[in-house]
């Protein structure tokens, strides 16, 4: 049995009785005591009317809210889940969808540790018979109508143009699997699409280019309307230009350029971000390792190399240079992929519909991971850059270790804080030395002490080769901006078998704040470490940088942390001569521009590169 105060029934009562004289109405009454924050009243009106009307939408979504007012958590769950089951209106199923996710979190998929190298959940499995497919595209003998290719057929979204029976009955299975499995994972269900969009499938990269002109550089091309996002048509072939079948065509560039179509239909002429244009159809290309990728993402952005959340959504073109597009396409998919894998369909499809809406970055991604709007894409960026950083360490033994990273390639708005780091530490007069004669300078965290000791004046981890690593909070009295430097030596490294060794920030009760920047050791020499921590945190090796990431700042926890450093070895390392200093408001030493950029800044601007 449900009870109230006495002032809440009476008020409640006197509600009704004004109700039985045409007064006001009962939503007009829920409203009402919902904004003078009486949520008892509201949810007992609410309850009532619900019982009277069970279709009532708007009083489904008010009584979810007030139930999240009382901290009444299941109900609010409950509540939004009965709304979303009962709309048909696209609106207010983004807004149950959004309590969802706000009150329960993101639906996580089960996906178990190192399953995910081989087997992609996320895979459309359609079975292909490529043998008898190529040997029906080579023995046949096409003859093209108008430039097109003679056979037609129909299915539910699509009318296929197709150069053979055979081959035009596997693209239309394959056009229909990838489209119903995109509108059932990342977009908003019942939705409208236009239907029986043209597909033409030539019989030869030879055919497609000299019939139906397109570039001999493409591998496929989609055309929509600009205006209204409706797509016009998708145009590929089947054989390469050495005649063999080209499966990248059908299981790469097809489903890449249904995702184009979909979501160009999706957003209705909108633009869409360039980001998620090209990282949403590149995750669907079922020929790719998506979790390979995503573990040399992860590897790149522990030294460093990846593009800030920011500046990647504020991309309105492709980057000029080779290596900065193929970071920007493949940076892009691992978002998708990270959003997909950490919220499930749900965050996709929340995602989407926000930047539908015109929403901002930080909206959208607030509501698909069920936090604060403020700051919401710099949260989003700390917790994909760890997560692709779980991905290097859990699978970097199957990566090609003969690849490197060129730390060179980072353009400046990669880092927009632009400052020249040796000047600026070699400006610090005032260095404290953090002690190695005893344990007293460090904490311990989460039993780390097993692994670490002193030995010879030296801090050692005498970890054995670990995904989790172990953690040892530094004590100092420096507050950012600040540089904490040391000397480090991994003990079993090589070429072969790096060490990783990294710097975690902690908070103000000394706890681990999952924000943490790494280095990768290939010898066994030792070498200068600093970590320059100002809005980011940043860590150098021998003077380069290795890896970056945005800082937890303490200004926004008006607590002391003593404690503010750690660090995190993966491995069995020794460090030494470690010291801490202050940057001081004039200390940090900017990187003034070539003379030949500022003598182009002052004619007008800098020129494009092409």
């Amino acid at each position: 049995m449900i009870r109230y105060k006495a002032a809440t029934i009476f008020g409640f009562l006197g509600i009704m009785a004004s109700l039985a004289f045409g007064e006001t109405t009962v939503m007009d009454e829920a409203r009402k005591s919902f904004d003078s924050k009486d949520f008892e009243t509201t949810v007992a009106l609410l309850v009532d009317e619900i019982k009277n009307n069970p279709g009532h939408e708007e009083a489904y979504a008010l009584l979810a809210q007030a139930y999240e007012k009382q901290g009444k958590k299941e109900e609010a769950i409950d509540t939004w889940s009965r709304l979303q089951t009962i709309t048909n209106d696209l609106d207010r199923e983004q807004e149950a969808r959004l309590g969802l996710l706000r009150t329960r979190g993101p639906d996580v998929p089960d996906i178990e540790p190192g399953e995910r190298w081989e087997n992609d959940p996320y895979r459309v499995e359609v079975s292909v018979n490529w043998d008898k497919l190529k040997a029906d595209a080579d023995g046949a003998k096409v003859t093209y109508i108008n430039k097109y290719p003679p056979i037609v057929d129909e299915s539910f979204y699509f009318q296929v143009i197709g150069c053979t029976e055979y081959s035009t009955e596997v693209a239309t299975k394959l056009c229909e699997a990838y489209t119903k499995f995109l509108l059932s994972k990342y977009f908003v269900q019942g939705q409208e699409w236009v239907l029986r969009v043209p597909i033409i499938i030539y019989k030869n990269h030879q055919d497609y280019v000299q019939k139906g002109g397109f570039s001999a550089s493409s591998a496929g091309v989609t055309y929509s309307d600009t205006r209204t996002g409706v797509p016009i048509f998708i145009a590929m072939y089947m054989l390469d230009e050495d005649g063999n079948m080209d499966r990248e065509c059908f299981e790469g560039t097809l489903p890449h350029e249904i995702t184009h179509m979909v979501l160009h239909e999706f957003f209705g002429g909108n633009d869409v971000p360039r980001w998620l244009d090209e990282g949403l159809a590149r995750r669907m290309e079922q020929s790719r390792k998506h979790y390979e990728e995503a573990a040399k993402t992860g590897r790149d952005a522990i030294a460093g190399e990846y593009y800030r959340f920011r500046s990647l959504f504020d991309q309105k073109e492709y980057p000029a240079r080779g290596d900065r597009t193929w970071r920007f396409y493949e940076q892009s998919a691992t978002i998708v992929l990270f959003l997909l894998e950490q919220g499930g369909p749900d965050s996709a499809a929340a995602f989407l519909q926000a930047l539908k809406a015109g929403k901002s970055h930080d909206e959208a991604a607030a509501g698909a991971l069920g936090i604060p709007v403020e700051g919401a894409v710099d949260e989003f960026e700390k917790r994909w850059f760890e997560w692709a950083r779980n991905c290097y360490i859990m699978f970097r033994d199957k990566l090609d270790n003969n690849e490197t990273v060129e730390s060179e390639v980072l353009p400046p708005t990669t880092f927009p804080e632009s400052f020249d780091t040796e000047k600026t530490i070699e400006k610090i007069q005032n260095w404290s030395e953090i002690k190695t004669t005893s344990m007293n300078k460090f904490k311990d965290l989460g039993e780390s002490n097993r692994y670490w000791k002193i030995e010879n004046n030296k801090l050692v981890c005498t970890i054995e080769q670990s995904p989790r690593g172990s953690l040892l909070g530094v004590r100092m009295n420096e507050e950012a901006p600040m540089v904490m430097r040391c000397k480090v030596r991994a003990v079993n490294a090589s070429n072969l078998e790096p060490t990783l060794f990294g710097i975690a920030m902690l908070d103000h009760r000394g706890d681990d704040s999952g924000i943490q920047v790494m280095v990768q050791l290939n010898d066994r020499s030792p070498h200068q470490l600093s970590c320059v921590v100002s809005e980011d945190i940043a860590i150098y090796l021998d003077g380069v940088c290795c890896g970056r990431t945005p800082a937890l700042l303490a200004e926004e926890i008006n607590e002391d942390i003593d404690w503010p450093l750690a660090f995190v070895g993966y491995a069995p390392v020794e460090i030494s001569d470690i010291e801490a200093g202050l940057i001081e408001a004039d200390g940090f030493v900017r990187v003034e521009p070539p003379a030949e950029e500022k003598d182009k800044d002052k004619k007008g601007g800098r020129r494009r590169k092409k």
